[in-house]
């Protein structure tokens, strides 16, 4: 299965705001109640080197849209998504653990001792990030074939479900018809969606682009991997 980059940046920041929203509240809390007297710029320093670098480096990916046709396996994509939850989960815990830990430690000197569990794990996950979101050379490059077989497969799940339309739809975008034939039944089903007619202009511009030769085969079918990504996922809210 593949899913656009642009979509698991997305999903992935608001992750990582949910966790930092709730954290943040948390601490905020805390400081009033005077947990931190006298330590509250090492504890918020504490708390902003664990979840600041994350969200600007997904900020900024969402913001800079680079790479906005590129792809990815839906398994690879979910193991990072794992990875980035274990991280901010074991953050959460290294906050509960507080109280027993002060039992050994002072507040300051857990905080300093918790470093050297939760860095290397961040830089993994900026390592990942970066690697997925910032490198030029594309991650995965699915072909014609391979996007043949993904369409195929939607639509056996579509017809196992029992959804007519949703089949039909998938079943013009894997014909001869191909992704024009999808996006026209689709308008007739939805007439007033703005983002199919959208896609009907950007194909018709992919077309002009591939007739006349104005851009590599490596460009062209990037394009339309995005593009026929675009559209199944609409078909999926039918």
């Amino acid at each position: 299965m593949l899913v656009l980059l642009a979509d698991t940046r997305k999903k992935l920041l608001w992750l990582w705001l949910g966790f930092t929203a709730g954290l943040v509240l948390l601490f905020f809390v805390q400081t009033i109640a005077g947990k931190y007297e006298d330590i509250e710029a090492q504890a918020w320093t504490w708390l902003f080197v664990q979840l600041l670098p994350g969200v600007l480096l997904l900020w900024a990916a969402v913001l800079l849209n680079k790479n906005p046709s590129k792809v990815l396996m839906r398994a690879t994509f979910r193991a990072v998504y794992a990875a980035a939850l274990a991280y901010l989960l074991l953050v959460v815990l290294s906050l509960l653990a507080l109280p027993a830990a002060t039992a050994n430690w002072s507040i300051e000197g857990y905080f300093a001792q918790s470093y050297t569990w939760l860095v290397p794990f961040q830089i993994v996950l900026l390592l990942l990030f970066g690697w997925m979101y910032f490198r030029k050379e594309m991650l995965f490059r699915p072909n014609a074939a391979i996007l043949q077989q993904y369409v195929e497969k939607k639509a056996e799940f579509a017809r196992r479900g029992g959804s007519s339309v949703q089949m039909q739809a998938f079943e013009r975008l894997i014909s001869e018809e191909g992704l024009a034939g999808a996006l026209d039944f689709l308008r007739s089903q939805q007439p007033g969606n703005n983002d199919l007619l959208v896609l009907q202009n950007q194909l018709a511009g992919w077309k002009n682009q591939a007739d006349l030769n104005l851009s590599s085969q490596d460009v062209l079918q990037r394009e339309l991997n995005r593009m026929t990504l675009a559209a199944i996922s609409i078909i999926e809210k039918l």
